[in-house]
């Protein structure tokens, strides 16, 4: 469902930039989403990567490692201030973070191998334009691998603004991508987040990894 027609900038994500990692949920998902994507996409250190709605940093200084570079990518400075910081603690020299908003913002030159996001799909009012330039970001045979919220009835976010999805039917995810271009598109749960409200309920709801990619060609 698509309810707001605005991205993920109407999110105030900078406030909570400083103590989003002190969550232990946040942890264990960005864990499971690196073990995920790391049992699908053959990662190489010639591989350029980069992640779309970075946040602090959590897939990505787990995956750098493995790949030649990470072009880190989100819309708050907040969350990119904090990242920068863990960047230059680590001495980590192949990940740059970047501010950018790909719905709005011009489209980098650069090529990658990889592109990821984690828990940022929902926030995007244009999903289906947003996959069209991560497929003109990839080099042929590229990449592609987004984690995000299986279809739910809005309580995940009780009701915070800048949501424009109530989560994605994983079948009509994988039917757009193959409308764009990519190809054999593959959907697995990838975590399950256990959420305890207020009046004592607990919902699990389940996380989906979907990976494709761009088809092979002679001139790339």
């Amino acid at each position: 469902m698509d309810r707001n027609p605005h991205n993920f900038l109407s999110v105030d994500f900078d406030r909570s930039a400083a103590t989003w990692d002190e969550k232990p949920t946040r942890v264990e998902l960005a864990n499971a989403v690196v073990q995920a994507i790391r049992a699908r996409v053959p990662l190489s250190v010639r591989m350029d990567a980069m992640e779309y709605g970075c946040g602090t940093g959590l897939l990505t200084l787990a995956l750098a490692p493995s790949l030649a570079s990470v072009t880190a990518v989100d819309s708050s400075p907040g969350m990119l201030d904090v990242l920068g910081r863990k960047v230059r603690d680590a001495g980590i020299t192949n990940v740059e973070a970047r501010l950018m908003d790909l719905t709005r913002d011009a489209v980098p030159d650069k090529r990658f191998h990889l592109v990821y996001s984690s828990m940022t799909l929902h926030h995007v009012g244009p999903v289906e334009r947003l996959m069209k330039v991560f497929f003109d970001l990839l080099h042929s045979g590229g990449w592609i691998a987004l984690a995000d919220l299986d279809t739910e009835d809005g309580s995940f976010h009780q009701g915070a603004e800048g949501i424009s999805h109530f989560g994605f039917d994983r079948a009509a995810l994988e039917r757009m991508l193959v409308k764009v271009g990519f190809v054999v598109p593959h959907t697995e749960t990838a975590h399950t987040i256990q959420k305890e409200f207020p009046n004592g309920l607990r919902r699990d709801y389940s996380v989906f990894l979907l990976t494709a990619r761009k088809p092979e060609t002679s001139s790339d």
